[in-house]
């Protein structure tokens, strides 16, 4: 159970960034920028999935 808790953990701890800063950064060089209000809703979705995902772990254990 602990390896499948690691395993959830490392999913987002290397999604947070992805969502949280990468999307957005990403999104802008194709053109489509964000808006303030979008921009804060995204990066909040990245902390999101990273609370999620520890919650979930310590819930295996």
């Amino acid at each position: 159970m602990e390896v499948l808790a690691v395993i959830l953990m490392t999913i987002g701890l290397i999604a947070a960034p992805v969502i949280g800063f990468f999307y957005p950064s990403w999104r802008s060089m194709n053109g489509d920028e964000f808006s303030e209000r979008e921009l804060y809703g995204v990066r909040a979705a990245g902390i999101g999935v990273l609370l999620i995902t520890f919650i979930v772990s310590q819930l295996i254990l």
